[in-house]
């Protein structure tokens, strides 16, 4: 829900305008001591270590997570005036990116020198796709296709050098809520081309994909206005290697209904995880999978009385999925939930002191027992969390 959850939260400052000018701290002074040393780089040779719970060490929140291996993690989001990359090397978090470009809603490596993060130049209006590319060494912008004058990307899958979709919607940026029109864009290897596509007749957003091949992507979200709460219904697309095609899905009793997250297990296993307004006007949980011909429905519980919503979805394997989000209320908490092959089970997760909210936007899997889950408390600090098997820890 990047897009109705942005419009609800504190506007960062330093993107209430086009970013033209770095006013945030670079990487270096993120240290855990005058030395810059936590068991990880520093001292001039590399970003500076973070404490081993980031929490407080940096302003703001985390959007998306993604890593190839246990010492191979990234997470992006924004700061109140950058855009913001953190790495996980196996032992610490660094900042690894903080320039003023805008901010960043998704993230995806393929390896230790090929990641993509993705995201728009403004908070506001007009803002631009943004895409950032990892070669091992630094962050690079590269260009992507101007599309319907303002627009953002929302999500990224990438499987090779060759191969990556961007998905987001033409329209402003996050703080003006307005109607928007889908949007697909996809790198070849050489460069961002805008896709084609069947388009809702009421609009809507992407707000994420997954990829495993060439010929194999989902896509996911919503159609209507991005702002409104009543009258959405679920939207899915996939790719085959030669064109897009929406597939029927689910929309349950409701008000409205959003698809937030998508993860690809198997070809007959994928998961899609949003909420869907009741007709008291409680967010529920919802969680859909694919069993290789059918997209359904599958029964999931609210964390709490005040329902559930859920950002984000990341497996290890059929009976080993991970979806999480907040409990909606303005006691809101942090929520995962756990597939076990047969039932989702919530499980306990912490929560910082916080006087508005804590939420988890984001989860990469990459073992059964190494899960990371990022977010945000109060808006104001990066929540990072992690699963080691057996519970999870901030």
């Amino acid at each position: 829900m990047k897009r109705l959850l942005a419009a609800a939260m504190v506007i960062p400052v330093g993107l209430a305008v086009a970013v033209v000018a770095k006013a945030s701290a670079s990487p270096a002074d993120y240290s855990c001591d005058s030395g810059g040393s936590c068991g990880g780089s520093g001292s001039g040779t590399g970003p500076t270590c973070l404490p081993s719970n980031p929490y407080l060490s940096v302003p703001d929140r985390l959007y998306s997570a993604s890593g190839t291996s246990d010492s191979d993690v990234w997470a992006a989001g924004l700061m109140p005036s950058s855009s913001l990359i953190m790495h996980w090397n196996g032992s610490c978090w660094s900042v690894s990116y903080d320039e003023p470009v805008g901010f960043f809603y998704g993230v995806s490596a393929v390896s230790t020198s090929d990641a993509w993060a993705v995201g728009g130049t403004s908070w506001w209006n007009p803002s631009q796709t943004l895409a950032e590319h990892w070669d091992g060494t630094s962050w690079t912008v590269v260009p992507t296709p101007i599309e319907g004058g303002s627009a953002l990307f929302n999500a990224v899958a990438a499987t090779s050098a060759a191969n990556a979709w961007a998905v987001g919607e033409i329209g402003p940026g996050p703080g003006v809520p307005a109607a928007a029109s889908p949007l697909i864009e996809h790198w070849d290897g050489s460069a961002w081309s805008a896709q084609p596509f069947a388009v809702p007749i009421t609009g809507g957003t992407f707000t994420d994909v997954a990829a495993t091949s060439p010929d194999n992507a989902w896509a996911v979200g919503y159609t209507g206005t991005v702002s409104e709460g009543t009258g959405q219904t679920t939207v899915i697309e996939h790719w085959d290697g030669s064109s897009w095609t929406r597939v029927s899905s689910p929309d349950p009793a409701g008000s409205a209904n959003f698809l937030n997250g998508v993860a690809i297990i198997a070809p007959d296993d994928i998961w899609a995880v949003g909420f869907t307004i009741s007709g008291s006007g409680v967010a529920q949980s919802l969680t859909m999978n694919w069993d290789g011909s059918t997209w359904s429905v599958v029964p999931s519980p609210n964390a709490t009385s005040d329902g559930t919503v859920l950002h984000g979805v990341a497996g290890a394997a059929s009976n080993d999925v991970w979806a999480v989000g907040q409990n909606p209320s303005c006691t809101c908490e942090t929520v995962a939930m756990h597939w076990n092959g047969s039932t989702w089970t919530v499980v306990s997760t912490p929560d910082p002191p916080t006087t508005y909210l804590n939420t988890l936007l984001g989860v990469t899997a990459i073992s059964g027992d190494d899960v990371w889950a990022v977010g945000s408390a109060n808006y104001a600090s990066t929540l990072i969390e992690h699963w080691d098997g057996s519970s999870w820890r901030d």
